[in-house]
């Protein structure tokens, strides 16, 4: 093999990396990078996903503000920082990157120019699912940016240690996102649009990020103009969820992944050194072959 890499070391760190595998593929998904530097990193063109994982128990004192304020420190907060600590390595340091902690292997693909580099920061913050679902009934932590940090229980809004504009996904969330948007290509796109929706200033909240992912969806992805501060209803994913159009669309990206396939069977072959022909390219000549093909959104696939 010309490389190997980390799979996760915990049960949530192994699952996000099966998530993110399936849908960003092999090539461009590296686990546990050397430090700790993040939890998982994306590299595709001139995008860079740094994913902080934590995986804490929810308090449970009495006190719902007081539970929230320690579990949000240690999730989110913690996170964050990572996450901020992270894109200051990676942008000082970029050639200072490796899979393994003894730093013997170097990332095998090369990173975007340092003036190209677009940072999305990610939590993957598991634990609060539980409290959620007995306060609101839904297993999922909604959105409020019209709150800072542990502000309000359950509620998650601008959070100041990152540095810039966090997305927070929990396994529920983040599983149904990647089931939606399933190329990196989809997946980026959606991340810029709803980092362009709050700096726009008049998207105030949604009851979860599931209702947001509808609101979107269900505009052809994208999200349309808003004329005034506006909050998304509840349920608004049941709702597009429900449509029929919607339910085929979801059948036939089921059943059309054997581009996603062709990519993996061929990287595989490649790394071991196994192909017919162009065994004797370099990692990144193989790269920029497959990223055309990786570059496509699960419609044009």
């Amino acid at each position: 093999m010309r490389f190997r890499k980390s799979e996760g070391l915990t049960e949530s760190e192994a699952i996000l990396a099966g998530l993110c595998e399936r849908s960003f593929l092999a090539l461009y998904t590296y686990p546990n990078l050397f430090k700790q530097l993040v939890d998982l990193m994306v590299v595709f063109r001139s995008d860079i996903l740094l994913f902080s994982d934590k995986s804490c128990a929810y308090p449970d004192t009495g006190d719902p503000l007081l539970d929230w304020r320690r579990w949000f420190a240690r999730a989110i907060g913690k996170s964050a920082h990572q996450v901020r600590q992270a894109e200051r390595w990676l942008r000082s340091q970029p050639g200072m990157i490796f899979l393994d902690p003894a730093a013997s292997a170097p990332l095998p693909i090369g990173l975007p120019p340092p003036a190209s580099v677009k940072v999305h920061r990610i939590c993957f913050a598991t634990g609060a699912a539980d409290r959620c679902r007995r306060e609101t009934g839904q297993p999922m932590l909604g959105i409020d940016l019209t709150v800072t940090d542990a502000e309000a229980p359950l509620r998650v809004g601008i959070v100041s240690e990152a540095g810039g504009f966090l997305h927070v996904f929990d396994a529920e969330v983040l599983e149904l996102v990647l089931t939606e948007l399933d190329t990196i290509s989809d997946f980026v796109a959606y991340l810029d649009a709803k980092a362009a929706l709050a700096a726009g200033g008049q998207f105030k909240g949604a009851p979860t990020e599931a209702d947001l992912l509808a609101y979107y969806l269900h505009h052809g992805r994208t999200f349309p103009a808003a004329t005034g501060d506006f909050v998304l209803k509840h349920n608004l994913w049941r709702q597009v969820a429900a449509q029929p159009a919607f339910i085929e669309g979801r059948r036939l990206n089921r059943e059309h992944r054997t581009w996603d396939r062709l990519i993996e069977y061929i990287t595989r072959q490649f790394l071991a050194g196994q192909l017919e022909f162009g065994n004797e390219l370099t990692m990144d000549d193989y790269e920029r072959v497959v990223r055309i093909m990786a570059g496509e959104s699960r419609f044009y696939r």
